[in-house]
């Protein structure tokens, strides 16, 4: 019995000893574990530390790439090349485009060129526009050119003196008309292409509200005095009280 005691005793002494170290050895798994865990964290903390560092250092980069296309994109519009502006402005638009940079100064800068492309072309269009006989041609070219804030009063100014020409040009072949008629060259056609130019230089003067020439005047006069002495027109066509 007292044998058997004994063996008892150290079975329990050695189950007491295994407990110890089993309990040692799992508490060091957990901490040998944790401190892994947490050195894993460190490292992972660290390199996205090192990420944004390298994000921040690009975005850098690209900024201050952008910048010197900016200030390359200023420099050849000061000298007047749009070709080079807009070449330049192709790229800077498309890094704005990836990184969400400001294009107001683009933005300003190209519309600039617009408005300088046709205020460039209306004063060569204003300069053409002193030719009255060219009032449809320049009119025809006003319609190409957009109504831009910067040029809406000269390109107006413009239209209406196509108007005003497109007034005194009518007036003339009128006039002509009758002179010829007054020579006794194809009567009534003389007279009645100078009523047709005189009807619509009337329209458009009332219409545009321009200035009336005095020169209206002494063709309708004209007309009726040239009507009455021509005994070709006035025998082949009906009194000018119906007209």
């Amino acid at each position: 019995m007292k044998r058997i005691l004994k063996i008892f005793k150290k079975f329990f002494i050695l189950i007491i000893i295994l407990g110890i170290f089993g309990g040692g050895w799992f508490y060091y798994n957990k901490y040998k574990e944790e401190k892994l865990r947490r050195l894993a964290e460190e490292e992972k903390k660290k390199q996205e530390e090192l990420e944004k560092e390298k994000q921040r250092k690009f975005l850098e980069e690209k900024q201050k790439e952008f910048e010197n296309l900016i200030s390359e994109i200023e420099k050849y519009f000061k000298i007047g090349d749009y070709t080079k502006v807009k070449e330049l402005a192709e790229k800077a638009l498309i890094l704005a485009k990836q990184f969400n940079f400001s294009t107001d100064r683009i933005n300003q800068i190209l519309h600039q060129i617009e408005v300088n492309i046709y205020l460039a072309k209306l004063k060569k269009l204003e300069k053409e526009n002193q030719d009255i006989y060219k009032y449809f041609y320049v009119r025809t070219q006003l319609q190409k050119i957009p109504s831009i804030k910067e040029i809406s009063n000269l390109k107006n100014k413009i239209l209406e003196k196509t108007y005003e020409n497109e007034y005194n040009v009518k007036l003339i072949l009128a006039y002509n008309s009758l002179e010829e008629l007054r020579r006794g060259i194809e009567p009534s056609y003389n007279y009645f292409i100078s009523r047709k130019f005189y009807s619509e230089a009337k329209k458009i003067r009332e219409k545009r509200n321009i200035k009336k020439q005095e020169i209206e005047d002494k063709i309708h006069n004209l007309q009726n005095e040239l009507y009455f002495t021509s005994k070709a027109l006035y025998k082949n066509t009906i009194p000018t009280s119906l007209y």
